[in-house]
């Protein structure tokens, strides 16, 4: 009886493309649930070539925007639940301070009425237009980062109805905050960036600066959540730690987001109030 060893049989690739080929599933269900490549290209050639200076400096200005866009989105959202509350406030106290006994009644309507009618336009805005919005995001954005494919976690109507959506939800009477919001929509503009139509931002396009760069915008939500931009940065660590590569020059590239995101925010949010 002829012995076979395991000498004859071939090793099997643990790739999941080559696994799809052996074990072919009908559902898909690899590629429909990943969101971003782990594998980086670490070969030597790769590691010890030769970047120009453009593509460098490129880096740098793709790291600031998301610290400028994070920080301006933050200082609009401060600045509409500020009109909008004010205006609530100013109303229903000159309704209230009428001479007669219905006015008390008639300024509570106004004040009770628009706050459900800010829930609700949020709520519509969430369940039709963005569910990606729904929740504060921060656990869709650690699976994301981790490849997890959550539908619609980073979408232009994600975005949109993140910033709208908190801003409604808070004037509201919701009990809801912008620091978990503010992580989400950094995200969706790191990931904005990388298809900005720059010279060589096209190289931003792989999955590692993909990565890199929704980090990087998600560490600068929270930095301008918080008004302190190492603790942002560090929070890139804290959501991103088991899978990132991290390198030195990123670290640097991610905490001048941040830096800039709370910058930002303080100058637009002082020229915004005159």
């Amino acid at each position: 009886m002829a012995h076979h060893g395991h000498d004859d049989v071939a090793p099997v690739s643990m790739d999941p493309r080559f696994s799809e080929k052996v074990y072919p599933r009908k559902d898909n269900i690899f590629w429909h649930k990943k969101s971003l490549d782990f594998d980086l290209i670490r070969t030597k050639v790769f590691v010890e070539r030769k970047r120009d200076g453009c593509e460098i400096i490129m880096e740098w200005v793709a790291f600031s925007i998301i610290g400028l866009l994070t920080g301006l989105t933050a200082a609009i959202m401060s600045n509409l639940e500020e009109k909008i509350t004010v205006f609530r406030r100013n109303h229903a106290d000159d309704i209230i301070g009428g001479e007669s006994k219905s006015d008390l009644v008639t300024g509570w309507l106004f004040f009770t009425g628009l706050s459900i009618a800010c829930v609700l336009v949020a709520s519509i805005m969430t369940v039709y237009w963005g569910p990606g919005a729904n929740g504060s995001g921060v656990a869709e954005l650690i699976g994301y980062l981790n490849g997890i494919n959550y539908p619609n976690v980073i979408s232009f109507e994600t975005y949109v109805t993140k910033v709208f959506g908190v801003v409604l939800a808070v004037v509201g009477g919701l009990c809801v905050g912008k620091e978990g919001p503010l992580a989400h929509i950094g995200a969706n503009i790191g990931a904005a960036v990388t298809y900005f139509p720059l010279p060589r931002f096209a190289w931003f396009k792989n999955d590692t600066y993909k990565r890199y760069m929704i980090a990087a915008g998600t560490s600068a939500g929270v930095s301008a959540a918080f008004g302190a931009p190492v603790g942002g940065a560090l929070f890139a660590f804290e959501i991103s730690k088991p899978n990132i590569f991290w390198k030195f020059s990123v670290i640097w590239k991610v905490f001048l987001s941040c830096a800039l995101s709370v910058f930002t925010l303080t100058v637009a949010s002082s020229l915004m109030k005159g």
